[in-house]
């Protein structure tokens, strides 16, 4: 594993996928936030060693676990196959890093750092058609902000037009390493530089804060890692998360 991948999962492990208990596994370990128990992120099995998909998922059954999370590329790659066949949602995401100078600007005027709860309204409106965003995980998602925040410094930025969040960004922190996270943008008000002005303004507040190393994840089969390639990231691996079926 290429050191910069390395290096950005033990950030997102120390941070957005930390958890208040550990568990040691044969296959790895399981990760448990009891207090937030819908939001997987915080809930799952984290997979370190090679092993059949059926041992896998007997393990993560013994550990209460529904996510499977698998870091090494060719691990996951190998195992898919296996899990979608089996009804299980495969969800693979790019790990990139900034290496480069951005290759667009954008007005950081609209930009601010705000509070957190500022932007729940907005973050409900993006994600509301996702299938698994409930009212009571939305909910969880939004407390997991607090608990990020005791184990790194949790940054929030939103790009306001006409007193109203149209684009936001959460800022992951820990000495020299830094994430940007959790990026959306108002449906109708996107094409119109607001995310880039909202991942920009991030960043400029990690580099002042002394970051070096500034990461993040998108999604691999969507549109938003185009666009992060053109902010300076170049793509260094990626992950595989397996989500059990529905019982």
């Amino acid at each position: 594993m290429r050191e910069e991948l390395a290096r950005a999962y033990g950030f997102i492990a120390r941070g957005d996928m930390g958890g208040t208990r550990v568990a040691e596994s044969p296959f790895g370990r399981a990760v448990y936030t009891n207090e937030l128990p819908r939001r997987l992120d915080g809930n799952y099995l984290w997979v370190d060693r090679a092993a059949e998909p059926e041992e896998l998922v007997a393990e993560a059954a013994r550990l209460e676990r529904r996510l499977i999370f698998v870091p090494d590329p060719a691990l996951g790659d190998q195992l898919a196959p296996w899990f979608e066949a089996q009804g299980w949602r495969v969800d693979r995401h790019v790990v990139m890093v900034q290496v480069r100078e951005p290759e667009r600007e954008a007005d950081l005027s609209l930009v601010r750092e705000v509070a957190e709860p500022e932007l729940r309204e907005a973050r409900r409106r993006v994600i509301a058609n996702e299938p698994w965003a409930t009212p009571e995980v939305l909910d969880e998602i939004f407390a997991a902000k607090a608990l990020i925040g005791e184990r790194v410094t949790a940054r929030f930025f939103a790009a306001v037009l006409d007193g109203e969040v149209v684009s936001y960004s959460d800022l992951y922190l820990d000495g020299a390493d830094a994430q940007v996270e959790d990026v959306g943008t108002l449906p109708e008000q996107r094409n119109r530089g607001h995310a880039t002005a909202v991942v920009l303004g991030a960043i400029a507040a990690a580099r002042e804060a002394g970051a070096e190393f500034v990461c993040l994840v998108a999604d691999a089969d969507d549109w938003p890692k185009v666009l992060y390639g053109r902010l300076g990231f170049d793509e260094v691996g990626h992950y595989t998360k397996f989500f059990a079926p529905p019982k």
